[in-house]
Order: C-alpha cells, then structure tokens, then sequence
C-alpha cells in the first residue's frame, strides 16, 4: 500500500504560525509617568495614542516634531531637547523608544530594569507590549493588534473597519452606557445580554442604517422602562452549521457569519478546532463528540441546544461535513422546532465527495463510473446494504467512518468485485496532514485501514493514484509502518 501525504499547501485558516498571540489588556495610565524617546513621525504617532489617558507624558527627543512642540505649549505634555539619560526612566509606568534612535534596545533595557513596560517602535524582538492601532466608538476603544508583526496591515484594517461602522454608533453606545448608569443608580441593573441586544444596541443599530436621524435618546429611554418588565426571550435561535470535512477554510461564509455571532457553539470532534477562534472569545464552547461508544447521548445534545436557545441565546451546532449526511441533524433540528426555536441549517462540504476531490479522485468518470454511493461504514456489518447489488453496479463506493470496518466491507465486496479492485483512503481531508493510500480489495481485507479516524473509503476503478483510465501504474506496495 503507497502512502501520500497531502501536497495541498494553500493558505488556511488552521496554519499554525511562529508567533504567539498578545494577550490584550486595557492600562490605565491617569497621573503615571511615560517617556517617548525620539521626535520623529513615529514617536509623534504613539503621542497622539497617549494625550487623553491621563498620563503624564514627557518627550525627549533633539528634535521633536512641529506636533509635539505644539501640544507642549498647549501643556498637554512636557519636551526636553536632549539625549535620554538612564535616570529619566526611574519610577516611569511605560516607555516608547522610536526605532530612528541610537541604540533603542540599550534605552529598552534602561527601561526595564527600571521596572518599566517598554515599547521599541516597529521592533517586536525589544518589546513587552506592543500599541494597537484603536478606534474610538463613543465610550469604546476596538484595539487592533498584529504584535508588531505589520504595524500598516494593523492601520490598513482600522480605516477599513472605521469606514464600515455607522457614523453615529458612537452615539449608541453612549446611550447604552447611560442607560446602565441610570439602572445601577435605581438598583435595577444586571447583566442581561440577551435582552440589551434585542432591546436596545440591535434596534438602535437598525435605525441608524435606516435612518441617520434616529433619536437614540428616546429610544434608550423606553429601554429603561421597561427593562424589568417579565417577557420570553426572543433572541433565542439555532443554527445547525457544516464545519466541512476538515480544513479550517472549507465552510461556507454563511457559517462563518453564523459562528461570529454566536454566544453558545456546540461542536463535535469532526470539526476543525481553528473554527472555533471565529466565534466571539464571550462565547461558551461546548464540546459534544459522539465516538464509538462514548460521548454525550443525542438526548444530552438536544436538551443543550434547547436549553441554551430558550435562554435567548443564539446557538450553533457545528457539525463536521454535512449536517444532514450520516449525523443526526434531522432529530436536533425537531427538537429545536418542537419547542418553537427558529432553526436555520447551513450545509457544509460532506467528506463523502470533498475527500476524494481533495485527495485528486474524481467518484464519477463518464468511462468508469456512472454513479457514487454513499454508505456508513458503521453498519458495514449489519443487513443494511445489498453488497451483491453495490459490487455489480458501476457506481463507486465511498465509505464514510471507515476507520475500523474497512476489513469488514472489503470482504463483504470481495466476492462480487474481485480481489485486484481499487480502493483509496483519504484520512484528514482537507487538512495540512492529509494522507492519501491506495490498496486493493484483497490487501484490504487482510490490513484493514491504513490510517486513524476521521478516513473516508473510496471503492471502484476511480480509486488509482493518478488520472484512471489513462494507463497509470498504480504502486500497491504495503507499508503499514509509513502509514501508521
């Protein structure tokens, strides 16, 4: 058996890269002392970020800029044209040295051993925090942080997202913090997420795409009233999304829409765990896999999903491959129904046809495939199938779950198909460590499967290495070793 691994080197959403992820905090900096050493435009930049915190900021700089001699008349901040010297740093909450110096990370370890956080400009190696590009949305700040890895790509995606936003969402979000003020001081106020969405920032968001002129004061006002007042949660929804047969890139835009707006995702074991990071970090995450004799009961599963949408919370069951293809969507899909939740299902990429796609195996060809059938390899060995039926058609096979009953459905085929017939295997379909082997009916009920779940099987002439048809030597050496 020949044993392949996947040349499918696209960029995807699961690449793992070098580079940790920052830990974003929010400091407040009212009346602590930091230093910019350096004038030029960068360091003016990281002054703009600085003169509403509250911090009491001091340029040292032999030539600061026309900007920051300014805001210096203006006593926003102080400059001192001059060299920076190690005892300028003492009792300094964070400094930010400008890369244009000489010898920034001399200045950084000043810093730091004067217990200071340092920030050297465009320079993540001399770095404890970096600045992220931020937008200010009334009593919000979005940060956006690429941890020094491409300061213009993080400015680039803030004018992007800033261009996007409603003009006066700044406005709503005042409301909304007006509103909680005035509820805190009634003693009336509490977390209520579900029902500030609904109530107040959703309908708010609507008049303002509608209509510009929105009286946000009115409306937050009626909020207040009848924020006690008993009702049913109606923000409650469920949707039954395809995660695809692995890759983290191959759902469909609509769910990945779905998943960022998620506040609960239960997700099964078949789904790429990088799909999780595109729901929201508030977001509960709630693994449910369902193997072979273990995991959560469907009941189990359908009691979440109900629990969680009568909440008012809006729910994604993300599901690998398809929902409806060899899963029990149908069942949580009436459950949800049963209980008058709106469901909304979204189909994925079912591993039956996009694993052989993406291993290179076409399951229909006009000259030796008229069809493809697609079978559950956990009732491989039940009565289920007509195996004397599926060997004489001309139709290809394809096993799904097939892991442990690969042996099982090869010698139920044996007889009919004969023991030199194709059979491939697809194991991590669409994923960096895809593999792909390819054996024979024979060599199959003999060895089994190559490969761990999740593998799907793939059964008839289509399953050669290569273009079928074309007179394509096909190595059916085994070697379990390089395919375990």
């Amino acid at each position: 058996m020949a044993v392949m691994s996947s040349s499918h080197t696209a960029e995807r959403l699961s690449d793992v890269t070098d580079r940790s992820r920052p830990f974003m905090v929010s400091v407040r900096l009212d009346g602590r002392r930091v230093v910019v050493v350096g004038g030029d435009d960068a360091a003016t930049a990281k002054v703009e970020t600085l003169i509403d915190t509250g911090a009491a900021v001091v340029v040292i700089a032999a030539e600061p800029s026309a900007r920051l001699l300014d805001l210096a008349d203006r006593g926003r901040l102080m400059v001192e044209r001059r060299s920076v010297r190690r005892r300028d740093l003492r009792g300094t909450a964070l400094v930010i040295v400008s890369d244009s110096v000489p010898k920034p990370g001399r200045i950084a370890r000043w810093g730091r051993r004067a217990g200071a956080m340092v920030n050297v400009v465009d320079t993540p190696a001399l770095c404890d925090v970096t600045v992220p590009a931020s937008i200010d949305i009334g009593p919000a700040t979005v940060a956006i942080s690429t941890n020094g890895a491409t300061p213009a790509g993080a400015r680039f995606l803030r004018e992007q997202i800033t261009a996007a936003l409603p003009e006066r969402l700044g406005e709503l979000l005042d409301r909304a913090a007006d509103a909680r003020d005035e509820l805190r001081t009634e003693g009336r106020y509490r977390y209520d997420y579900a029902r500030w969405r609904d109530d107040l920032l959703e309908p708010g968001l609507r008049e303002l795409s509608l209509d510009g002129t929105a009286d946000l004061q009115v409306l937050a006002e009626h909020f207040v009233e009848v924020f006690e007042q008993p009702r049913r949660p109606t923000g409650g929804s469920v949707a039954l999304v395809g995660a695809g047969p692995g890759g983290a890139d191959l759902i469909t835009l609509r769910g990945a829409r779905l998943l960022a707006e998620a506040e609960v995702v239960l997700y099964d074991g078949l789904a790429d765990p990088a799909l999780l990071a595109l729901a929201p970090l508030a977001a509960q995450r709630i693994p449910v896999e369902k193997r072979k004799g273990r995991g959560p009961r469907q009941e189990s599963i359908n009691e979440l999903i109900i629990e969680h949408g009568l909440a008012g919370r809006r729910v994604v069951r993300l599901k690998g491959g398809d929902p409806f293809v060899f899963g029990r969507g149908a069942e949580e899909v009436a459950a949800a129904e049963a209980v008058g939740l709106p469901v909304e299902v979204v189909p994925g990429l079912s591993a039956s046809l996009a694993g052989p796609a993406l291993a290179g195996i076409t399951v229909t060809d006009r000259h030796l495939a008229s069809g493809a059938t697609i079978i559950s390899g956990h009732r491989a060995g039940s009565d289920d199938y007509d195996w004397e039926a599926i060997g004489r058609s001309a139709s290809t096979l394809i096993v799904l779950m097939a892991a442990s009953t690969a042996a099982t459905v090869a010698d139920r085929l044996l007889a009919e198909v004969g023991p030199n017939h194709p059979v491939a295997f697809v194991h991590n379909a669409g994923r960096t460590n895809q593999k792909v082997a390819y054996s024979t009916i024979s060599d199959v009920v003999r060895d089994g499967c190559p490969f761990p779940s999740p593998t799907v099987m793939v059964v008839g002439p289509t399953a050669v290495r290569g273009e079928p048809g074309r007179g394509d030597e096909v190595d059916r050496h085994v070697d379990v070793a390089h395919a375990e």
